[in-house]
């Protein structure tokens, strides 16, 4: 008979592992108290239970080792780029608003090394006072596109 791998979380009680688990996913957002009464913990106790249970080593343990678990899946990497990308397109396709995806299609296109953009440079200095006013304008433009896209995915 083959014995299980070892598991941090093997060590605690079922209120144990979810105090530790309401602390990892809000990491610095929430106290000791606010987790020992989501875990169960009675009102009373609950401030003394949260500061006792962070004080023993098998608590301590499986707390480091969760939140190293978020972190490591929360990382920027490139398939956890793309992917992110992949999501807010589909939340616009979903809205029906198909027309908004464009922007995230072509950053999954440019991460994933199916196209480039190139840029052209120019000297400020050089630039007539209309020019400068219609490159500000187009800026605009594309900075106002970019805020109302983030609020249509908000919704």
């Amino acid at each position: 008979m083959v014995k299980p791998a070892w598991h941090p979380s093997d060590e605690l009680t079922e209120m144990q592992r979810r105090f530790v688990d309401f602390l990892a996913y809000r990491q610095g957002r929430s106290t000791f108290t606010a987790a020992a009464l989501s875990a169960g913990y009675s009102e009373k106790r609950a401030n003394r239970e949260g500061s006792e249970l962070m004080k023993n080593p098998k608590v301590q343990r499986y707390y480091r080792w969760k939140c190293n678990q978020i972190n490591r899946s929360q990382a920027v990497t490139h398939t956890n780029y793309i992917n992110q990308q992949i999501r807010l397109s589909g939340k616009l396709e979903d809205k029906g608003k198909e027309d908004k995806c464009a922007p995230y299609e072509n950053l999954i296109g440019k991460a994933a090394g199916l196209f480039s953009e190139t840029h052209y440079h120019q000297d400020l200095n050089k630039m007539s006072m209309a020019e400068k006013e219609d490159e500000i304008k187009r800026l605009k433009k594309i900075q106002e596109e970019k805020i109302e896209d983030t609020k249509l995915i908000s919704e």
